[in-house]
């Protein structure tokens, strides 16, 4: 931050937060202590003299943070920040062109599933849930039997639909 000057020389301070915490040298205990927004933010701070180049060093980091901000907001997370607020790991035997297949696969199962007749949703639906074959048939209103012959021919369908995924 720079104060403008009477004289054509230009003077150059860093702002430095002033927090209870803040150690002070005894040279700066008694500076003036004013507001300054530093990047995006205001707080209460001095202004410590420096070169042109220090000052540039200083706070070209801050303008590069507040530029980021301005042009993506502040929801944007990066990775390492996920990582350190969750303490995200991946497992060692993660594969991710299978998890990639796998997700696929259930998409294409879902599609499946959704062009088949209510009643053999319902048969795999009950089957899956851990139904007897007997139960089913009646709450569908079909014998075993049926239900059997029914379960088979549906697998059959579905594995031949989704043989790319084999």
């Amino acid at each position: 931050m720079h104060i403008k000057q009477t004289n054509n020389e230009k003077r150059f301070y860093i702002p430095l937060e002033r927090t209870p915490e803040t150690v002070i040298t005894e040279e700066y205990k008694d500076c003036e202590v004013r507001w300054s927004k530093i990047g995006c933010r205001r707080m209460r701070t001095i202004l410590i003299p420096a070169t042109e180049e220090q000052y540039r060093a200083y706070m070209q980091p801050l303008w590069r943070e507040d530029k980021r901000q301005q042009r993506h907001g502040t929801d944007e997370v990066s990775t390492d920040k996920a990582w350190d607020d969750y303490e995200l790991e991946v497992p060692d035997d993660f594969n991710l062109e299978e998890e990639v297949v796998k997700k696929e696969l259930l998409a294409a199962l879902r599609h499946e599933l959704v062009a088949l007749q209510d009643i053999d949703r319902t048969i795999l639906l009950m089957l899956a849930d851990g139904s007897s074959e007997a139960a089913t048939g009646k709450a569908v209103g079909l014998s075993q039997k049926a239900v059997n012959k029914r379960k088979h021919k549906l697998y059959a369908l579905l594995k031949e639909h989704l043989k790319d995924f084999r």
